[in-house]
């Protein structure tokens, strides 16, 4: 009421200035104000249109009131005169110094001071009368266009210091109407459902309670009324147009009726295309690049699709700024369109400027070395996209935006900016933690992926559990030569206790140093070669392992009565990787492809050969990239080289847990150990007075125990399909990610042949009544469930809920498993 009040004299006092405040004519000599606050004088004698020197009268005095109020800053305005000087006497509108709203839980604060900005309502404007009744209306207005009826706003004004104002809005909000039912009117050619089906908008489903589709939004209603134009332009109905829609409201406010009015029309085909334009290409090559041909059904999608094609064409050649768009002429007697395809290449623009915004810790030239965009050269659309993907497949950049504008003043040049937003790259950790698979562990780590800002990984840590006690180093040089050749390097030292990780009972300590070299062979790709030594002790319990019995054998030991062999590794690696992924963390399209060979040489103790093949897809399903199919999996296989008959056991593949198949117990999916128990008979010894002795028979009375331990196999094949969905509740989704999983796979033996253990009795301590054929590649296992991965400040951490779809009765299965340090 204070200010309307001001508000109110001000206009009374400029309207009937003339009959309240008469002023003989006089020359100015001096001008006075009084009452400005926060306005200078300065800024104040641009908006007061009388000088000194000037003569004011009656009939100037009012339109000098007006000129001041007309500003907008002042709620009271008024003219006197001291002899020779004009005062003018003014009281300033107060300015908000900030806006505080509660209440607002449906809709994000950012949004509705946006909303109240484009009224005129924000932090540090001006507050009239006319601005506070907006503020309630433009409030509601939000909430009504995203299905919110029952509101109710209140607002308050806290005055302070220096002309200054608090608004504080208190927002009580009700619950939000859903849609009901839509209505088409005037589709013959397709169904209701059909057409209803495009849309994101429903009348609710199975997983409504998540997607809250049935939700009423005028902006997602005004995307679904052009997907709905979209469907019959892009099948040939030209004409096709949306002559009506109808929102309504039921007496409640609960429920919501969309009634849409359109025009189908006919299909219309096409007729002829025309090319036109200097679009100093070969028309041949931009006639390729258009799908349609003469006598086809019209399609939009085709000639959007054609528009987008023949403009990066174009910017491949440095006309980044081309301008192509589809002319129909149609005829509706013979239902047939003539395009016409104007281009307009416009300049061949050149690259001034390449800028990089965002990097805190990263050093420029790590960002600028990923860059395909050169200052001097021609600008490349292609090569700008090429640029932002390498930088963020970058693993401790988030996210990058990309802006190429022109250079002002210049007709040819333009320059380009990179924004980066950098991702944590430091793990600090020590203490205490849990995994579902080594129990409790004490660790302490400290690894960085952007090394002093170099865009080098370094790590050091040690780590001790129930199983693994285990210290390394490494380093890795991402560009090692200004080529771009990569180098790693490291050193681990392990103490492994398998018998405590499911596998069978033997404890194997390493120390190893290895090197390896990546080569560039194109933008996507790299070629690896790198060497290894080891050296191990393998310490063993008296077993009757055949496994473990035969490695000793080969190493000139004897498993029956030594308990340690040491023997020394020299291996040689290669491998290719094919890389379009568009995030090193969280992907959400490309594909990845790596190819790995591992070779175990004769200058060690042992040869033999691994293959790897991992793979990755990732599809998004929609067009915020937040529903995502995925494909991972991994093929794998070694045998012995040399005099080396088998693959070493300790080196066999493995699977099962949080990281392969999920739903089984770590490394137990697979073939398990199986020992061959000699049989023997009491005699008495032909010794006088010796006693009894023991006689072993021969082979064919031995026992068979299949052992609760894995073995592992020398083939692996493991399947993991996903779909990735938006992550409830959270609206940041780039640190988290949840899906609906299917893994399937197995580990066999090739060389497993189960007809050497027919006819042997099964002893009392085997775990199985029989022995299942461990070289079986189709028995394999399944999974189903749910992920949450979390990339948290310290770690990356995965929480898995999941139940088998086909094992074996011999398998150990878990429902929930948890790990830290590893994201897919």
């Amino acid at each position: 009421m204070h200010l309307i009040r001001k508000t109110v004299t001000a206009l009374v006092l400029a309207g009937l200035f003339s009959k309240a405040q008469a002023i003989e004519p006089f020359v100015v000599k001096d001008i006075e104000v009084e009452g400005l606050q926060r306005i200078s004088l300065g800024t104040f004698f641009t908006e007061l249109p009388i000088r000194v020197g000037e003569t004011i009268d009656d009939s100037r005095a009012p339109s000098v009131v007006r000129a001041v109020y007309s500003s907008g800053n002042f709620d009271f305005v008024k003219l006197e005169k001291e002899g020779s000087t004009l005062k003018v006497i003014v009281a300033e509108r107060p300015i908000i110094s900030d806006i505080i709203l509660d209440g607002n839980k449906v809709l994000k604060t950012e949004m509705l001071l946006d909303g109240m900005k484009s009224a005129g309502i924000a932090k540090g404007e001006v507050l009239n009368s006319f601005v506070l009744d907006k503020i309630e209306q433009e409030i509601a207005n939000q909430y009504y266009s995203n299905g919110h009826y029952h509101l109710d706003v209140e607002k308050k004004i806290v005055e302070l210091s220096r002309n200054r104002v608090q608004l504080r809005i208190t927002i009580k909000e009700g619950g939000s109407a859903r849609i009901k039912e839509f209505n088409l009117i005037g589709n013959n050619i397709y169904s209701d459902q059909e057409l209803i089906s495009q849309f994101e908008l429903s009348t609710g489903g199975m997983f409504t309670f998540i997607t809250d589709d049935n939700k009423y939004s005028s902006t997602t209603l005004e995307k679904d009324l052009e997907t709905l134009t979209s469907y019959y332009k892009d099948r040939g109905y030209l004409k096709f147009s949306i002559d009506s829609t109808n929102i309504s409201l039921s007496e409640d406010a609960e429920d919501i009726y969309i009634t849409i009015g359109i025009t189908e029309g006919e299909i219309y085909n096409v007729s002829s295309i025309d090319i036109l334009g200097d679009f100093t290409i070969n028309e041949d090559v931009i006639r390729g690049l258009i799908p349609l041909k003469s006598g086809d059904v019209y399609s939009a999608a085709a000639m959007t699709f054609a528009e987008e094609q023949i403009k990066q064409v174009l910017g491949l050649y440095g006309y980044a700024f081309a301008e192509v768009r589809t002319i129909s002429e149609v005829d509706g007697d013979t239902s047939e369109a003539k395009l016409t395809v104007f281009v307009d290449p416009g300049e061949r623009y050149y690259v001034d400027k390449v800028s990089f915004e965002g990097n805190v810790t990263t050093d420029e030239n790590v960002l600028r070395r990923e860059s395909r965009v050169l200052e001097g050269g021609a600008l490349s659309s292609a090569l700008v996209e090429r640029s932002k993907l390498r930088l963020q497949r970058l693993a401790f950049i988030e996210d990058v935006k990309v802006d190429t504008v022109k250079k002002e003043g210049t007709t040819d040049r333009a320059e380009v900016s990179f924004t980066v937003k950098e991702r944590n790259a430091a793990q600090i950790s020590g203490g205490f933690g849990y995994n579902d698979f080594y129990g409790l562990s004490i660790n302490g780590e400290l690894s960085h992926k952007n090394f002093m800002g170099s865009g080098n990984s370094a790590a050091i840590g040690i780590s001790t559990n129930k199983a693994v006690k285990s210290a390394n180093i490494s380093y890795t040089d991402n560009y090692f030569t200004q080529s771009g050749i990569g180098l790693n390097t490291s050193l681990n030292y392990s103490e492994t206790d398998y018998g405590k990780l499911n596998l069978i009972a033997q404890s194997l300590d390493t120390i190893a140093l290895g090197s390896t070299l990546y080569f560039p062979t194109g933008e996507f790709s790299s070629f690896s070669a790198g060497a290894r030594v080891s050296k191990n002790s393998l310490t063993s319990p008296i077993t009757s392992s055949q496994r473990v019995i035969d490695f000793f054998s080969l190493l000139g030991a004897n498993a029956r009565s030594d308990s340690e062999v040491d023997f020394d590794i020299v291996s040689v690696n290669t491998g290719f990787r094919y890389n379009t992924l568009n995030r090193a963390i969280f992907p959400s399209k490309g594909v990845d492809h790596r190819w790995n060979l591992e070779v175990g040489t004769e200058i060690g103790d042992l040869e033999f050969y691994k293959a790897t093949y991992d793979y990755g897809l990732y599809i998004p399903i929609n067009e915020d990239n937040d529903w995502i199919f995925s494909w991972r999996g991994t093929l794998a296989y070694g045998e012995g080289l040399g005099d080396t008959p088998a693959l070493p056991y300790f080196s066999n593949f493995y699977a099962g847990g949080s990281n392969s198949l999920r739903g089984f117990e770590g490394n137990t999916v697979g073939p398990r150990d199986i020992q061959r128990i000699r049989s023997s008979i009491t005699v008495p010894n032909p010794i006088p007075g010796a006693g009894n002795t023991d006689v072993y028979l021969p082979e064919e009375f031995d026992r068979i125990a299949v052992s609760r331990y894995s073995i592992g196999g020398n083939a692996k094949a493991i399947n993991t399909f996903e779909l990735i969905f938006p992550t409830p509740f959270i609206e940041d989704s780039s640190n988290v990610r949840t899906s609906f999983f299917v893994d399937a796979g197995n580990v066999w033996d090739t060389e497993f042949d189960r007809s050497r253990f027919e006819g042997l009795q099964i002893d009392g301590n085997s775990v199985l009544g029989f022995v299942p054929d461990f070289g079986d590649a189709s028995n394999f296992r399944a999974s189903y469930g749910v992920s949450l991965q979390w990339y948290s400040p310290f770690a990356p951490l995965q929480f898995s809920v999941s139940r088998p779809l086909k094992n074996e009765p011999y398998d150990d299965t878990e429902t929930f498993t948890f790990n830290i340090g590893k994201t897919f």
